[in-house]
This record gives C-alpha cells, sequence and structure tokens, in this order.
C-alpha cells in the first residue's frame, strides 16, 4: 500500500504538537500577567487597603509642627518629615530609619519612581506652606515591610500555580480529545480482531499519521474479512464433501453387509449367484476405495506440513498428455471432446502428482455426474 496515499491535506502531528507548544507558552504568559493583577488587586484591597493617592497632606499638616497627627503613622507605620525650599529636612515626627538630612533637588521626586527607588522605603511627598506662606514639602516615608514583600510573593506564585493549573486543566482536555477519539478506536478495532471480528473499520478525521493508521488498518482488516470468508466458505464445502462421502461410503457398506451375510448364511447355492455376488461385494470395495483416497487427500489439504515438490514444467504439453490419456474414456461414455491448448510452450512451477490428481477428480467427476 502506498504511504500516505490519499492525504495530501491531513495536518502532520508534528503541527499539531507544536501548535500546542504555543499556546501553552501563551498560557503561561497570560497566567503570569493576570497572577500579577491579581496580587496587586489582594494587596491594595484586604493586605494593604491604603491608597495614597486619596491621602491630603493637609490632613496631616499642622503648624507649628509638633502639632501634626500621628494617626496614620501608628496604623501605617513610617515617618513625616517637612523639607525646606532647599532640601533640609527641618522636622521629623516618627521614628526615623535613615540618615538623609539634605535632598539634592529633585531627589526627592526621584524617589518616589519606584523603578529607580533602591531604598526599599516609599516616598510620598505632599506640598504644603507654613501661615507666612513658605513653601514646605511634607514627606511621609514608609519602609517597605518583609512581610508584605512576601505576601506578594506568596500570593502571586500562588495565583500563578491556580490560574496555571485550571488553565492546562481545560486545554488538556481539549487537546487530549483530538488523539483520544482515534486511539480509543485503534484499541476497539484490535479487542474487535482479537475475537476473530473482521467487520470493525475506524473512522474518525485526524492527523495525517493518524489517516495512515486508519487507512492501513482498514485495508488489514478487509483482507483479513475477505479470507474469514473464503476459510468460511472452504470449511463448509468441505462438510459438505464429507457428508456426501459419508453418505456414498454408506449405501455400498450395507450392500456389501447384505451380500456377505447371505454368503455367509450359505442362502446362494448357485455358484454362478455366488460369484455374481462376490464380483458385487468385490465392486463396492473398490468404489469405497476410491471415496476413501478421496478423503484421505481432501484431509492431507489441511496437513501444513504437506510439501509440494514444484518443478518446472510446459503445462501447455503437460495437459495434452492428459486429455490423451483420458480420450478413450471420454469416448466410451458418449461424449465430445472439444479441446483449446495453445501449441506455444507456457512453463509454471507445479506439483505434477498433485496436480494430476486435481485433474483426473475433474475428469472423472465429469464423466460420471454428466
Amino acid at each position: 500500500m502506498k504511504k500516505g496515499r490519499g492525504l495530501p491535506h491531513r495536518r502532520p502531528l508534528k503541527k499539531l504538537f507544536f501548535h500546542n507548544y504555543m499556546v501553552i507558552s501563551g498560557l503561561l504568559f497570560l497566567t503570569m500577567i493576570l497572577s500579577l493583577f491579581g496580587a496587586d488587586f489582594v494587596m491594595d484591597r484586604y493586605i494593604d487597603p491604603l491608597d495614597f493617592r486619596t491621602v491630603d497632606g493637609s490632613d496631616i499638616y499642622r503648624y507649628p509642627f509638633e502639632n501634626i497627627s500621628g494617626e496614620l503613622l501608628d496604623k501605617y507605620g513610617g515617618w513625616l518629615e517637612i523639607v525646606n525650599a532647599q532640601g533640609e529636612v527641618i522636622f521629623v515626627k516618627g521614628n526615623k530609619k535613615d540618615q538623609i538630612m539634605q535632598y539634592a533637588a529633585g531627589q526627592i521626586y526621584a524617589k518616589m519612581d519606584l523603578e529607580r527607588n533602591d531604598d526599599s522605603i516609599s516616598y510620598h511627598a505632599y506640598p504644603v506652606e507654613e501661615p507666612n506662606g513658605e513653601p514646605y514639602t511634607l514627606l511621609w516615608k514608609i519602609p517597605e515591610p518583609l512581610g508584605k514583600i512576601s505576601a506578594a510573593l506568596g500570593i502571586f506564585f500562588a495565583l500563578f500555580a491556580l490560574l496555571l493549573f485550571i488553565a492546562n486543566y481545560i486545554y488538556s482536555r481539549y487537546s487530549v480529545r483530538q488523539v483520544k477519539k482515534p486511539l480509543r478506536q485503534i484499541l476497539d478495532g484490535i479487542k474487535e480482531m482479537e475475537q476473530f471480528n473482521y467487520t470493525k473499520r475506524l473512522d474518525y478525521s485526524a492527523e495525517k499519521e493518524f489517516a495512515e493508521i486508519q487507512e492501513a488498518f482498514n485495508g488489514m482488516a478487509e483482507r483479513l474479512q475477505r479470507t474469514s470468508m473464503e476459510k468460511e466458505a472452504m470449511e463448509d464445502n468441505k462438510k459438505s464433501l464429507l457428508l456426501h462421502l459419508s453418505h456414498d461410503l454408506k449405501t455400498p457398506i450395507t450392500s456389501i453387509y447384505g451380500y456377505s451375510q447371505l454368503l455367509l448364511d450359505n442362502q446362494i447355492q448357485d455358484e454362478t449367484q455366488q460369484r455374481k455376488y462376490i464380483q458385487y461385494i468385490y465392486d463396492k470395495s473398490a468404489y469405497m476405495a476410491h471415496l476413501i483416497k478421496d478423503l484421505f487427500e481432501l484431509a492431507k489439504l489441511d496437513d501444513r506440513l504437506l510439501a509440494l515438490h514444484k518443478e518446472k514444467v510446459n503445462i501447455t504439453k503437460w495437459f495434452q498428455q492428459q486429455i490423451v490419456e483420458f480420450y478413450p474414456e471420454i469416448e466410451e461414455k458418449g461424449f465430445q471432446l472439444e479441446v483449446q491448448v495453445p501449441e506455444e510452450p507456457l512453463f509454471v512451477l507445479m506439483d505434477q502428482l498433485h496436480m494430476t490428481r486435481v485433474i483426473t477428480n475433474l475428469i472423472t467427476n465429469s464423466l460420471k455426474h454428466n
């Protein structure tokens, strides 16, 4: 069978696997993005709910500075600094944990940029002024506690693992269905063949390799089914032949038994009649021997150890010789013989003995029953 015959538009498995790898990579990236957003949402909503964008510096600032409220410091931690226009720290409220007392121009706002801040301290600045109008900066500095960082990482990895499991589970069920159906049919087909049921055929639409398996399996099943039907027909013919042989044997055996019983009981006194019965017994015995020989030849056909002695033979000349040997008997039966055998030599490999028996049986049965 030609490989892949009639399957030019089927997608090969390597493309299916590549597609699955790309989808899994996309799911991995999407899961990571969703986990980041999810971790940020959980941190903002439940663990660190304060939104500094909603904090108004005027609600914290008091003058004189000693009256600045420490309520937010008690709840969220950190300390407050009052920084003048020259960048000098002129007042501190709370437990200051760094040594910075002078800020360069733009340093405060640089520290407020999370990507540029490497102090593990978050900066939140609010513009304020004293009663005489001098501008100040109220700076709220909060150290990032290790617990919050660990919590954020824990939430991220937990969400990442959960979402990745859900995504892979859903996609794996979808992708497995693409190969599960053909594999299930192939397995069922093999089981049916184990039960000698060769009518099973695979019927699915799948990738090129599965389609080739389907074509090969269906072709094999068709050949096995045809062979099985031919074998059943041969078995039926053999049973029918055995039935006819047994019937043909029954009549002469009954006759032989009856005539031999008459001769044994001395009921036939006439010598001519006795010879007639003995000849009849002999003829029936010869007929039975011929039937038994046919039965023996039939049994040998099922013998796997039967060796055929093949040799190169000119079958046209050999067949002509067979016809010549039977010609007198054919004329005696009153048949008109018409033979069309080419004169050109045709050489084949065959067992002459067994082939002679086949032709002999065919001609003998034709003369007998026609």
